[in-house]
């Protein structure tokens, strides 16, 4: 819900861009930030925070059944951690 509030603003902002030109740049921006974070990258934005891709922790399970125990594999995670801007925002907002 959020994107169609943010392809909103710019199209209103830049008149002369299009709603297809604004979706492809967003699109873009995500995808690049993606391709970033898979290839093992770290992305900051300034003032705003910083995305970093990390694993979670593997974990024993035990098979009831035969009582062997397999390692699950790792599931990568996204997180964020907002910058000084955003936190002050954020902790006067609440």
């Amino acid at each position: 819900m959020y994107m169609d509030k943010l392809i909103a603003n710019l199209a209103a902002r830049f008149p002369d861009l299009t709603g297809d030109d604004i979706s492809l740049a967003v699109n873009t921006i995500i995808d690049a930030m993606s391709a970033r974070l898979i290839s093992g990258g770290r992305i900051e934005l300034r003032r705003f925070g910083s995305f970093s891709l990390n694993a979670k922790c593997v974990r024993m399970c035990a098979n009831n059944l035969d009582v062997t125990h397999e390692n699950d594999p790792e599931n990568p995670v996204v997180v964020f951690k907002p910058g000084q801007v955003i936190r002050g925002i954020v902790n006067n907002a609440t």
